[in-house]
């Protein structure tokens, strides 16, 4: 049935009027009363009543009424999301990162402004480690990752972009000798007990760590691994151990926890985002588009 006859029936029966619902419509008084009667002919039933030169709705046509304008606002809808979602104005945008990108300024801020001009964009977001969030696009589970360096070898239908980077620090109890310092050597810490992130071989903080080790010339004394930044920073808490973080972990609010700035020369910990090389979300181009122009 063609929805043009469903939204002209619904006008008459707004106006039980033809003459004025041929108005409003911009159109013949012959030709709507002649689509109506087409549309009673494919339904089988009378509209319409017509007595006394009154026209008013039967009960089947009350019916067909209610049912029309929810067929006609579904329809409508569907067009909306349509082109909406064809522009990227809806839809779900499956972000991973590792617990450690969620406290970065960055992300939170470029995730606030997709928001702020998009509120029909959801957001589907997951935590892992770098291996975890690298195979979740690779399988396409996520639209686009934000691991930390060093990452795997990605394959060709991958790319990878800068995203942020950020120097780190020192995770002391506070009740540690050294606590009270300012900035710190990693060799006067040389002889302390390491907490670090699990890490898969080679990639991510973990890797990041013993690279910083390596380059101070020391030999690292790790006694317990955890799988986000939040259980470090508890297991610092709970004098199991030291740890070097990335600076945006200070916004963790642990009670017993001291920071203290790093005086080797490190390079900074670097963020970076991996997505398709050829992207086909939209909603993942208007992020894209927020992180080039912030």
């Amino acid at each position: 049935m063609q929805f043009r006859l469903m939204r002209n029936f619904i006008v008459v029966a707004e106006e039980l009027h033809m003459h004025r619902a041929a108005e409003r419509l911009n159109m013949a008084q012959p030709a709507l009363s002649q689509q109506i009667k087409t549309l009673e002919d494919r339904l089988g039933v009378t509209l319409f009543s017509r007595a006394n030169r009154r026209l008013t709705l039967t009960p089947a046509g009350e019916a067909f009424l209610h049912k029309a304008r929810i067929a006609i606002f579904m329809t409508d809808q569907a067009i909306l999301d349509a082109r909406q979602t064809a522009r990227g104005e809806q839809g779900v945008l499956n972000l991973g990162c590792v617990s450690s990108a969620i406290f970065d300024s960055k992300l939170p801020a470029a995730l606030r402004l997709l928001h702020e001009k998009w509120p029909a964009i959801t957001l589907s977001m997951m935590t892992g480690n770098v291996q975890t969030l690298y195979t979740g696009v690779q399988s396409n589970q996520l639209d686009v990752a934000i691991i930390r360096a060093p990452l795997p070898l990605l394959p060709d239908d991958l790319q990878s972009r800068p995203f942020t980077t950020e120097k780190v620090v020192l995770a002391l109890p506070h009740h540690h000798s050294l606590a009270g310092s300012s900035a710190l050597t990693l060799s006067s810490v040389k002889e302390e007990k390491w907490i670090t992130l699990r890490d898969p071989q080679g990639m991510g903080l973990e890797q990041y760590f013993y690279d910083a080790c390596h380059s101070a010339g020391i030999q690292p004394n790790v006694v317990q691994n955890a799988t986000d930044v939040p259980t470090v920073i508890s297991l610092v808490a709970a004098g199991f151990g030291i740890a070097m973080l990335p600076v945006s972990a200070k916004a963790i609010r642990v009670q017993n926890v001291v920071f203290v700035d790093i005086l080797d020369r490190l390079r900074e910990s670097e963020l970076t985002l991996v997505c398709h090389r050829v992207i086909r979300s939209e909603v993942l181009k208007k992020l894209m588009n927020i992180l080039d122009h912030t």
